[in-house]
């Protein structure tokens, strides 16, 4: 269903028989509601599982360059809208960055966090203005030379060979849901809620309360490293690494996956 919140709309899914505490899902860059498919038939009856297309993705589409800040406070009367004072939140990658955020930002609305293949953005200002001048890059290449040559640039990312191995059906829907996307909205989504756009929370990890679960892949030994410093700074956190993947553990290794998930859930 589309949601209107503070002058702008968003495309969101409301959904699952189950009546525990809602989930809210978060998809990375380049994705949609689609890309926990993989994984939310194990939990449809268990919880109220809510996925939204964040901004510049999906079926919101361009909506304008949005920050970080500005969606949280987007997903925050969205929450009231539905009349959720209290959820749980899964993020993948960008999606992680902003669930992440949205805990940092309203902690009184999380109850746990669970964070993939994420990070808490880049620790000094240098290496977010070096990451702002690589966004606004890829930006231009994505308005000049359209979607499809950005996605097999995106494809050919080291950060993704572990995605070689998947089944050539997984191979097709994942590249298909990149290739749905539109060159305005991944620009906007860049320049607005890029890893060098939003702000550090580097050094307020220790305030979070809530529980905390950070899921890596073994072969993705760059978000290792990076999720090994963040469950050392959290008051409460758990880093599982998961073997036989890499950056997206949802699609890699989908049965360890969902398994890690509920174990941390029913804790």
């Amino acid at each position: 269903m589309r949601m209107k919140v503070n002058g702008r709309e968003y495309w969101l899914e409301d959904e699952g028989e189950g009546q525990g505490q809602a989930f809210i899902l978060l998809h990375g860059f380049t994705g949609r509601t689609s890309t926990f498919d993989s994984i939310t038939s194990r939990f449809e009856k268990s919880y109220r599982l809510i996925k939204v297309d964040l901004p510049g993705h999906g079926k919101t589409g361009s909506i304008g360059m949005i920050t970080m800040e500005r969606f949280c406070r987007d997903l925050k009367s969205m929450l009231d809208q539905l009349g959720l004072e209290k959820v749980s939140l899964l993020g993948y990658s960008l999606g992680g960055r902003t669930a992440l955020s949205f805990a940092m930002l309203y902690p009184e609305y999380v109850d746990r966090l669970i964070l993939e293949s994420a990070s808490p953005g880049l620790p000094t200002t240098e290496e977010q203005l070096a990451r702002q001048a690589k966004d606004k890059g890829l930006s231009e290449k994505l308005l000049e030379e359209g979607v499809e040559s950005f996605v097999d640039f995106w494809e050919s990312l080291p950060l993704f060979y572990s995605q070689q191995t998947l089944p050539d059906e997984m191979k097709k829907a994942l590249r298909e849901e990149r290739l749905s996307q539109t060159a305005k909205g991944l620009s906007e989504s860049l320049l607005g809620m890029g890893t060098g756009h939003q702000p550090s929370w580097w050094d307020q990890l220790p305030s979070l309360k809530c529980p905390v679960l950070l899921v890596t892949g073994e072969e993705d030994e760059k978000f290792q490293r990076i999720n090994r410093d963040m469950a050392e700074r959290f008051s409460q956190a758990t880093h599982q690494v998961v073997q036989d993947a890499g950056h997206t553990v949802h699609l890699e290794n989908p049965g360890i996956f969902a398994k890690i998930i509920d174990g941390f859930m029913i804790k």
